[in-house]
């Protein structure tokens, strides 16, 4: 019977990622079949994993936060070690953005083995409340590590990979950020946008969605208001660039053509840039709030 539910709620799962993603409803079902039939399961999270990973609030907030995410963080050599290993994937709804890959975070599918090694053992929901730590870490990482502009190669994430992942918005290489070697160019803009993106943890009906197909709940930027609370990116990333025109009365800000194609294109660059700093970002061991 659980199998059943389970296998009900994956399916639902999966047609609603795709009809969000644009699809009709006669391609959404098709998806839905060809993902759970195409899936392969490293297997069922343990119940206390899950049960954690779906409402980590009132176990895993930090003791000087106002709410789920605030707060400052002692982030040590483990949690570095770790998140130089992570591997980002892009998620497709609302304008998309990066997140960490829900079926291996870190670049293994055996996230609880994997964590167990870094951090020295635990049992599973010591273990699980150390994922959710690494949202807290990243969200920090990126706020106050430190990467110059420049050019970089991948390392957890192949181009092809990239490519393959975001080959629904028809974008060239040059949209996505890689050179023709395969580098990606880390601009002064790519790294103020990095500063402000928005990292939050699933909410539990996404981390269920995940849960029941076999993936993991993790960090990800919030693919609607990626870069702050305005209803449309390209206001919050001109203001961050300081591209927003001097206050003339309008109510409304229209990019031109120009502005708009050069915002989209940054905006999905984050997913390269983003990999690339962190693993390759300067941070050391210590205190950091957000």
């Amino acid at each position: 019977m659980f199998e059943r539910v389970r296998f009900m709620l994956g399916f639902a799962g999966a047609y609603r990622r795709s009809r969000r993603d644009g699809a009709g409803h006669e391609a959404a079902l098709e998806a839905a079949s060809e993902d759970l039939l195409g899936r392969q399961h490293t297997g069922a999270v343990p119940a206390a994993a899950a049960e954690l990973w779906s409402d980590p609030d009132p176990e895993c907030a930090l003791a000087d936060g106002g709410w789920f995410g605030d707060g400052t963080l002692e982030i040590t050599e483990e949690h570095l070690t770790l998140l130089r290993q992570a591997r980002l994937s892009w998620d497709s709804a609302e304008r998309g953005a990066p997140m960490l890959d829900p079926r291996r975070p870190y670049g293994r599918e055996d996230l609880l083995g994997q964590l167990s090694e870094v951090f020295g053992g635990g049992d599973i929901r010591s273990l699980a409340r150390r994922h959710v730590e690494m949202y807290f870490v990243m969200t920090r990482a990126l706020r106050h590590g430190a990467l110059a502009p420049g050019r970089y190669p991948l390392g957890n994430v192949a181009a092809a990979q990239v490519r393959t992942t975001m080959h629904g918005y028809q974008a060239s290489d040059e949209d996505l950020g890689l050179d023709a070697d395969g580098l990606v160019t880390v601009t002064d803009d790519h790294l103020e946008l990095l500063r402000a993106i928005e990292i939050r943890w699933p909410s539990g009906y996404d981390c269920q969605d995940r849960l029941v197909v076999g993936e993991y709940p993790a960090a990800t930027a919030d693919p609607k208001r990626p870069y702050g609370d305005y209803t449309f990116i390209e206001v919050d990333m001109a203001r961050i660039l300081g591209e927003l025109p001097p206050g003339d009365g309008a109510a409304i800000f229209e990019p031109d053509p120009d502005l708009a194609r050069r915002l989209q294109r940054l905006h999905w660059q984050m997913f390269v840039v983003m990999q690339v700093f962190l693993e390759r970002m300067a941070l050391a061991p210590g205190r950091y709030g957000r």
